[in-house]
């Protein structure tokens, strides 16, 4: 390819190894050359890349696939729903996540906005025993002569619990360490629904009752 400017070149311009593009300075005092280098194939594997799906970049390992990546310093993800990374346990899935440290929130002080729950533990039929490190919410059905009791262990500090029995037969007793107010128990009737709320400050030693009692549903 002979000198020529760059204007002048046409849609389609062969050149060779050794060819060059003049390049003239704004002031027009002094001529510069670009010299050109051809490639002998139109793709050539490099540590750029070999595949489409593939990169290879300094300081990180393959990307294996369109789930999964290995990035140095961290592990692999293992899939769309797991990842692994560097000072974090697994992501189980899009509802559960694990982090080191990290198991349960305190909270402390501050104002809460919005809505708190607790998970209802069923206790079943004959379900007497309150299994309290389980929640805060608690049903179960009586039939037959029953003794409230709380099962170990207790939560540290104040605690407290609604306990909501479908009472279909049988007197329900209380434990010794349930105290009720002017130290009278609720009267029942069988065949209703009734509502229980206890509170401990003491770990347990003590339990305040109190009762919405005879629902018919």
């Amino acid at each position: 390819m002979a000198s020529q400017k760059i204007s002048d070149l046409g849609a389609i311009t062969t050149v060779a190894s050794g060819d060059f593009f003049p390049i003239v300075r704004a002031s027009g005092t002094t001529n510069q050359r670009v010299d050109i280098g051809v490639l002998d194939v139109r793709y050539a594997a490099s540590a750029s890349g070999d595949l489409a799906h593939e990169a290879l970049a300094s300081g990180n390992a393959a990307l294996v696939d369109a789930s999964a990546a290995q990035a140095s310093g961290n592990a692999a993800l293992v899939d769309a729903g797991v990842a692994l990374a560097s000072g974090n346990a697994a992501l189980v899935d899009a509802a559960a996540a694990e982090a080191t440290a990290n198991t349960k929130l305190a909270i402390s002080g501050g104002i809460t906005d919005g809505q708190i729950r607790s998970v209802v533990t069923a206790l079943g039929a004959n379900g007497s025993g309150i299994p309290v490190s389980s929640g805060n919410y608690f049903t179960a059905t009586l039939s037959v002569d029953s003794t409230v009791t709380f099962v170990s262990p207790y939560p540290a500090d104040s605690y407290s619990l609604t306990y909501e029995v479908n009472h279909t037969g049988g007197t329900i007793s209380w434990d010794s360490s349930i105290k009720w107010p002017a130290d009278t128990a609720p009267t029942l009737t069988t065949g209703k629904t009734h509502l229980f709320m206890f509170v401990t400050d003491d770990s347990g030693t003590t339990w305040r009752g109190a009762s919405l009692v005879d629902y018919t549903t």
